[in-house]
């Protein structure tokens, strides 16, 4: 008998995707759902965290509510979207102190003001684990809307910031390694909705969406979506500084840059010939964008590593499997 773990989250989210018939003008599949409002989409995305899986040893409530409202608010960065405001909902023991919800509250509060939206309602159950689900709602240009889908052959591939730096923190609290900043970074994620909305505005994009359970992953969607394959060249990757210090073996650096995630960074598509524009926006962003590879119509993608071309696996986080940490 076939199970969830013998699926993984994907391919059970793809059996969902043949049941529903949705209206929406974009539906399941995609960082959010698009509803035709008029001359805008209305963009709809929710996400979920539970003790087990979400909330590592180290995150208080302040960063718990912070990061079920950051996680659904870089959907709607993916998508190009401006965030208009979020609901939540939380299941919690009777026994869990007043001062836990207060300061959760407070991170969920302030992560939302943050990035200019706000909390406008929500529900509260009791439960016999911690359990937040966040829905985000937002709005985008109809022309200027980035999806999964769009790239074709010879286009560039992109990333924001840098790689590694979550999953840095991860290892740095469980091997109390110091790395602060990193540390940070996993417990406070920072969505990046205005970089999001740069991009849209700029019409240079042809495929977009965040990294939050790896690269390698994030790419196998994107490939997927478009039809077209993908080289990445992993020297041009840009690495978190605290990569080094979490690991100094190479391939344990190669594994948390590729396959890790939590860095929530924006994973993109561009026209060739476009690199100025795209220079343009990183600076008005005050962020940066490095071009790591190239979008091709191959068999299959391929990471270039020291010169050596191999398979790119599809090795990042995928719920309903076991891996080794």
């Amino acid at each position: 008998m076939k199970t969830l773990g013998t699926l993984g989250e994907r391919e059970t989210i793809r059996i969902i995707e043949k049941i529903i018939k949705s209206d929406a003008t974009i539906g399941p599949g995609d960082d959010c759902a698009a509803i035709d409002i008029g001359n805008k989409y209305l963009l709809v995305t929710t996400d979920m965290m539970v003790t087990k899986a979400h909330i590592p040893k180290g995150m208080g409530p302040y960063d718990i509510g912070w990061s079920i409202v950051a996680v659904n608010l870089s959907d709607i960065a993916a998508m190009g979207g401006t965030p208009l405001g979020l609901v939540t909902a939380i299941g919690i023991t009777r026994g869990h102190p007043i001062d836990f919800i207060e300061q959760m509250v407070d991170g969920m509060n302030d992560c939302a003001r943050r990035f200019n939206t706000s909390i406008v309602g929500g529900d509260t159950k009791e439960h016999d684990d911690l359990v937040l689900c966040g829905t985000a709602f937002g709005e985008v240009e109809k022309s200027r809307i980035l999806l999964r889908k769009g790239a074709q052959a010879g286009d560039l591939i992109a990333v924001s910031g840098m790689l590694g730096k979550a999953g840095s923190g991860f290892y740095s609290i469980k091997r109390n390694l110091g790395l602060t900043e990193a540390e940070n970074a996993l417990k406070r994620p920072w969505p990046r909705i205005k970089e999001g909305m740069a991009l849209s505005s700029s019409g240079i994009v042809t495929s977009c969406m965040d990294i939050s359970d790896g690269l390698s992953t994030s790419i196998f969607e994107l490939s997927r979506n478009s039809g077209m394959t993908y080289e990445v060249d992993y020297a041009r990757i840009p690495k978190a500084k605290e990569v080094e210090l979490a690991f100094h073996d190479l391939e344990r650096q190669k594994d948390l840059v590729l396959n890790f995630g939590d860095d929530f960074e924006l994973l993109f598509t561009v026209k060739r010939g476009t690199e100025e524009a795209l220079e343009r926006v990183a600076v008005e962003c005050g962020c940066p964008f490095t071009i790591v590879g190239k979008v091709t119509s191959g068999e299959e993608n391929i990471l270039i590593d020291n010169g050596k071309r191999e398979k790119l696996e599809n090795l990042g986080y995928e719920h309903f499997r076991t891996r080794q940490t």
